[in-house]
């Protein structure tokens, strides 16, 4: 694991990682890509609802200080609202989760060269999830009303779906599903952690494959982004964001993480190539500071260490 010889240097070289207009493989691919692709289709709208969201801090505040049915119920009818959109990030969410191990199950081949040969219409979806993701938790870890509203609404449920007998209709999250939903925003970057708990529970067997897979794709990344002009700022996103999500799955999987002297990604050249971008990624380089596991072990090497202190 890690070791390359020198022919799959060379087919490694020679693979362009296409990512303005992959072809489709097979019908297969062709069925997966679609489903993805629908899933994915949610993802702007989400992320603006999310970066639209201002919280619903003033009527809560005037329920808790002047206790009351008209102050109580319009905080209840905002939180509501609120919870709502939060429901909607949670259930694509669960849609990403599902369609998630298809995605690197097809790609991390046992020749994991041929796996993404293959899907390059699919390794581009893989780093559109990564993409949605990786901008809905930057979003998501600078808006603490979030958290907020979600507690006062978790806090009043009980008492306000029973107001009258026909309000448990009129509610779109229950309590066993505020809970779900509790565990999942608890998280500062709850949508990676899906995709982290989605690939680390995945098959044991095979992990293996998994890792080297992922880290072809990290290398094929940097490899693109070494040759890649700037022209296509979309495109350079996204080789940028998948690079970046495979060091992380990687450094799960990986029993000494993605850091070591070993490593199967270009490791350090990575991580430069993210410090030396402009306009600056501080969203992924922190990712990699506080969403792996391995960066602080003794093995890490210090250069890495340097570059991301």
């Amino acid at each position: 694991m890690g070791c390359t010889s020198s022919d799959e240097v060379g087919a490694i070289s020679a693979l362009d990682l296409n990512f303005h207009h992959p072809e489709i493989g097979d019908e297969e691919e062709r069925k997966m890509t679609e489903v993805v692709a629908e899933a994915l289709s949610e993802g702007p709208t989400h992320l603006e609802v999310l970066r639209d969201y201002t919280g619903c801090e003033e009527p809560i505040r005037k329920a808790l200080n002047d206790p009351g049915p008209k102050t109580e119920g319009a905080a209840w009818a905002a939180v509501s609202a609120a919870v709502a959109k939060l429901y909607g990030f949670y259930m694509l969410a669960q849609k990403l989760e599902k369609i998630w191990p298809q995605v690197i199950d097809t790609l991390c081949a046992e020749d994991a060269v041929l796996g993404v040969q293959t899907h390059l219409a699919l390794a581009k979806q893989l780093a559109e999830i990564f993409d949605f993701v990786f901008h809905f938790d930057e979003t998501k870890m600078v808006n603490p009303a979030i958290q907020n509203d979600f507690s006062y609404y978790r806090r009043v449920l009980s008492r306000m779906k029973n107001v009258d007998k026909d309000s448990k209709d009129k509610i779109l999250v229950d309590e066993e599903l505020a809970n779900k939903m509790s565990f999942f925003f608890a998280y500062p970057t709850p949508m990676m952690k899906v995709l982290i708990n989605a690939t680390v529970e995945f098959d044991q067997n095979a992990k293996v494959r998994l890792i080297d897979g992922l880290a072809l794709i990290a290398n094929l990344c940097l490899q693109a982004l070494d040759k890649d002009d700037g022209t296509n700022e979309k495109v350079t996103m996204l080789f940028l964001c998948a690079m970046a999500g495979c060091i992380i799955l990687v450094d799960h999987l990986h029993d000494e993480g993605a850091f070591h002297k070993r490593s199967p990604i270009r490791i350090r050249s990575c991580i430069q190539k993210l410090k030396e971008h402009f306009p600056p990624v501080d969203f992924l380089i922190n990712s990699l500071r506080f969403t792996t596991l391995h960066l602080n072990d003794e093995q890490t090497m210090t250069a890495i260490t340097k570059l991301l202190s």
